[in-house]
């Protein structure tokens, strides 16, 4: 069956109003044009449900495990053992800077708040991941602490959920300090 050329010639017409003056939309549909009526995005854009499965969402994950594991550390620390009996502590102080160095370069702003979002994320996980080590080898030597009455189910599914509202308070901050620009 031969084309008429008039599918064609209403593709054309039809794309023939864009301009950089129409209002643009984003993946999901939602409308970027900016109040003035410029047609150019202030750079906020609203989250979507594909935006989840990125970097927020694994540190999320990440961080409910760590928080369920450094719950246990906190336990053995304040009981039967002292920080830096699970791992030499220079091997800490190795993980706050791998940390550091990831966040800085994975960040994708430069200067000052760079410097400080590495550093706070370092300090965090951090924290997190030598508590979660000591965690770690006190649940090793003591299994029946966490399977008594599936207490480390409770332990890991209130720290998932914890770490899921830190994220969640963190991107409402970021949006509410974007909308206030």
């Amino acid at each position: 069956m031969a084309s008429t050329g008039d599918d064609d010639d209403a593709s054309t017409a039809s794309d023939s109003g864009t301009g950089p003056s129409d209002e643009r939309a984003g993946p999901s549909g939602t409308d970027l044009t900016r109040a003035d009526g410029s047609g150019t995005s202030d750079g906020v854009v609203p989250a979507t449900v594909e935006d989840a499965s990125g970097y927020g969402l694994s540190l999320t994950l990440v961080g409910g495990v760590l928080l369920a594991l450094a719950y246990y550390g906190y336990i053995a620390v304040t009981g039967p053992q002292t920080l830096g009996q699970a791992i030499p502590g220079p091997f800490y102080l190795l993980v706050f800077a791998l940390l550091f160095v990831l966040e800085l370069f994975q960040s994708r702003e430069r200067g000052a708040i760079a410097v400080v979002r590495a550093t706070v994320l370092a300090l965090f996980y951090g924290g997190l991941t030598a508590f979660a080590i000591e965690g770690s080898v006190y649940l090793w030597r003591n299994p029946a602490v966490a399977l008594n009455g599936y207490v480390g189910v409770t332990v890991l599914a209130v720290s998932l959920v914890v770490a899921a509202l830190a994220y969640f308070l963190y991107l409402a901050a970021l949006e509410s300090n974007a909308a206030g620009k």
